[in-house]
């Protein structure tokens, strides 16, 4: 009687397995794995859904570890949704496990400058201008943090040099502050 019962717990346990594996396969359920996630944050993203993605990201974390794409992509969804103080630790926790980071860097610039963090914004875009000199947004960003804080000079040598590296936008900045 017990050889029956295996049997049969056996054959069920089979048929579960083929089941799940047909749902799979037809797409019908998703296994939750951190590629996974990363995907749907992805799209998510794309769709302007940043909660969804926020989430996604948070579960891939936690299958995944430290992945500073993943802090990155997480940091660049709390940004999109006006969580600044949220972009700048996951920025932060990338620039960590990856020092250089531009991107991280840049963005995490950007963040602070939308907090009114100017000193650190210009901190970071000097940063990003270290490790590769001839990326203009980066000189265009330090550019706007420097005019925020009022330093005229330091901001127009910037614009300029975003100018010259063919970011066509620092033009108006600089017609801006040579009027004044």
């Amino acid at each position: 009687m017990a050889f029956k019962y295996k049997r049969t717990t056996y054959f069920i346990i089979v048929s579960l397995i083929i089941i799940a594996a047909s749902l799979i396969v037809r797409g019908i359920i998703k296994p939750k794995n951190a590629d996974t996630l990363i995907n749907d944050a992805m799209e998510e993203i794309k769709r302007g859904d940043f909660n969804d993605a926020i989430k996604n990201y948070t579960d891939a974390l936690k299958l995944k570890g430290d992945d500073p794409t993943t802090f990155y992509n997480r940091g660049v969804a709390y940004m999109n949704k006006g969580d600044y103080e949220k972009a700048i630790q996951d920025y932060s926790k990338a620039i960590e496990l990856d020092p250089k980071n531009l991107a991280a860097y840049n963005n995490r610039a950007l963040s602070y400058r939308s907090t009114g963090k100017y000193d650190d914004s210009i901190k970071d875009y000097s940063r990003v201008l270290e490790l590769k000199a001839d990326f203009s947004t980066a000189w265009y960003g330090r550019g706007l943090a420097y005019q925020q804080k009022g330093l005229r000079d330091r901001a127009l040598a910037d614009f300029r040099k975003a100018l010259s590296l063919g970011f066509e936008g620092a033009k108006q900045n600089i017609q801006e502050l040579e009027k004044k």
